[in-house]
C-alpha cells in the first residue's frame, strides 16, 4: 500500500482558511458589544463568518488528507492560460465603481459594475445584463437603505 501525502496546495488553502477564520474570531473580540432589543450585537456576523471559515477549512483539510479534495476536475493540460483580458476588465469595473459611486450613486455605479463584470465573464447579452443588474442593485439599495437604515449614495436618481 502506497502512502499518499496531501497535496501541499490543498493543505495550504485549507489551513489558510482555518487561520483566517481564527483571526476573524480573535479580532471580533475587539468590537465593543452593544445590546439592543433583539440581543443581536455587532459581533454576530463576524462570528458567523469566522466559524464558517474554520468549518470550511476543516472540511477541506479532512478531505485533503486521505485522497485529496473531492469533485475537483483534473486539469492536466497546460493550455488553459489565465484570461488577463477578463481580469483587466473586472479591475477596471471595480475601479470605475469606486470612482463613480459618489457622483453617480449606488444604483447607477452598481449597474455599471454588474454589467461590466458579466461581460468579462463572457456574457454577450448587455440588455439582459442591464435588466438583471437594475433589479438586483435596486433590491440591495432598498434593503440597505430602508430595512437596515444605512445611507447609500443616491446620485442623480435621488432617494426614489
Amino acid at each position: 500500500m502506497r502512502l499518499r501525502f496531501p497535496h501541499p496546495g490543498e493543505m495550504f488553502i485549507s489551513l489558510g482558511l482555518v487561520a483566517l477564520g481564527a483571526y476573524v474570531l480573535i479580532d471580533t473580540q475587539s468590537i465593543s458589544e452593544t445590546q439592543n432589543y433583539s440581543h443581536v450585537g455587532p459581533r454576530l456576523f463576524p462570528h458567523i463568518v469566522g466559524n464558517g471559515l474554520i468549518l470550511l477549512g476543516s472540511v477541506l483539510a479532512a478531505q485533503a488528507l486521505p485522497k485529496g479534495w473531492h469533485n475537483v476536475p483534473l486539469d492536466r493540460d497546460a493550455t488553459n492560460a489565465p484570461d488577463f483580458q477578463a481580469a483587466g476588465m473586472i479591475t477596471i469595473a471595480v475601479l470605475l465603481h469606486m470612482a463613480l459611486i459618489g457622483m453617480a450613486g449606488f444604483i447607477i455605479s452598481g449597474i455599471l459594475l454588474f454589467t461590466l463584470v458579466a461581460r468579462a465573464f463572457g456574457s454577450r447579452r448587455p440588455v439582459v445584463d442591464l435588466g438583471i443588474a437594475a433589479v438586483l442593485v435596486s433590491v440591495v439599495y432598498f434593503i440597505f437603505s430602508y430595512a437596515l437604515g444605512l445611507e447609500l449614495p443616491n446620485g442623480p436618481l435621488g432617494a426614489f
